[in-house]
């Protein structure tokens, strides 16, 4: 039997790989990715240093993390439109899962998903290196974590 989850996805971000894998029109899938950009809050301004940059990506993007009651959760913003909405995507995917939630997410599922296909090279660079990110700070914060809290995390 196949597995129906097979990237460990929380409950919203498998609606959302499930919404995007059945669209195959590269149009419509940009205009469903900037539309989540624009859900974003805004990101404080104080936010905006150096080690909440996001390396290698051709945009200006950051992202921040927060622990609060031993869950995870992120803002972020982006100069690109594009780049704003996969921010927004992660962001919306990840924030309120615990530090070991989110490191059981496999990257896999960003190609599977079907948006790295239709990513220039540069910009799908972008989105690993913003997943990777918000992994590290995943396990910046597991480390935080008193030994009980992380066992039940």
């Amino acid at each position: 039997m196949e597995n129906p989850n097979p990237y460990n996805l929380p409950p919203n971000l498998l609606k959302r790989f499930e919404q995007f894998k059945k669209i195959d029109d590269k149009t419509k899938m940009f205009e469903r990715v900037i539309a989540l950009g624009k859900r974003l809050p805004v990101f404080d301004v104080s936010l905006k240093t150096e080690e909440n940059q996001v390396k290698g990506c051709v945009s200006l993007t950051y992202i921040a993390a927060k622990l609060q009651d031993a869950k995870v959760y992120y803002t972020g913003e982006s100069n690109s439109h594009l780049v704003q909405g996969l921010l927004a995507l992660l962001i919306e995917g990840f924030s309120g899962l615990s530090p070991s939630e989110i490191l059981l997410i496999d990257i896999k599922f960003i190609e599977d998903m079907g948006l790295s296909q239709t990513l220039t090279a540069s910009r799908a660079n972008g989105f690993v290196n913003t997943y990777n990110m918000m992994q590290n700070y995943a396990r910046e914060m597991l480390l935080e974590l008193s030994p009980d809290e992380a066992l039940k995390s």
